[in-house]
């Protein structure tokens, strides 16, 4: 389904939406709909940033995994790392406040709210690429390489946490400690790395 909102072009796959229908079904732990508003209020960080300055984006796919906002265009290296750390950024912030405020005010589900934002915020600060742990890696690389050399520092920096984050799992279930997501996350991690740019 594509359809525009001012000059973005907004693609929702129908696998996308299949997987999410699927997640609701399925789910018993009511955590769905929460992890789906914390991974929104991610996003809307990064367009939020988008906005202030004035870097519209010019499309935005909603694909299984993955919600990829696509500009036509380059901005400043300072508006890059504004964009790049807005998403962590808008997950962070209320994190803080709402894990300050059921420490006062003990509520499960505000708690259950900051822990998943603190969680997916910390994820994306992983150094991967597809993550904005990634991109600040290569903005970081750009200051002292070409784009080149820190493309292939980024896909480095995937790889080296790939075998972490794989190592990690399969010492998990030596000890008798079997975590399918930690599987799922290696797997993804290694694909980020070794696909083709």
């Amino acid at each position: 389904m594509r359809f525009k909102i001012l000059d973005t072009e907004i693609y929702v796959s129908f696998l996308f939406v299949a997987v999410i229908a699927f997640l609701l079904c399925v789910d018993r732990t009511g955590l769905v709909i929460p992890t789906l508003l914390t991974v929104l209020l991610h996003e809307l960080g990064h367009l939020f940033a988008m906005w202030m300055t004035d870097c519209t984006p010019k499309a935005i796919r909603l694909v299984p995994a993955s919600v990829q906002i696509v500009r036509s265009f380059s901005v400043s290296k300072r508006n890059e790392w504004l964009i790049t750390l807005a998403g962590p950024t808008a997950n962070l912030l209320p994190a803080l406040v709402l894990g300050i405020n059921s420490r006062f005010y003990p509520n499960q589900t505000v708690l259950q709210f900051a822990i998943l934002n603190l969680i997916i915020g910390l994820f994306n600060l992983l150094p991967v690429q597809g993550l904005d742990g990634g991109t600040v890696i290569r903005l970081i690389a750009l200051r002292h390489t070409s784009p080149e050399r820190a493309e292939r520092v980024g896909r480095t920096v995937t790889l080296i946490t790939a075998f972490v984050t794989l190592s990690g799992a399969i010492f998990l279930s030596i000890v008798g400690r079997f975590n399918l997501s930690a599987f799922i996350v290696a797997t993804y991690f290694l694909t980020v790395a070794l696909a083709k740019r």
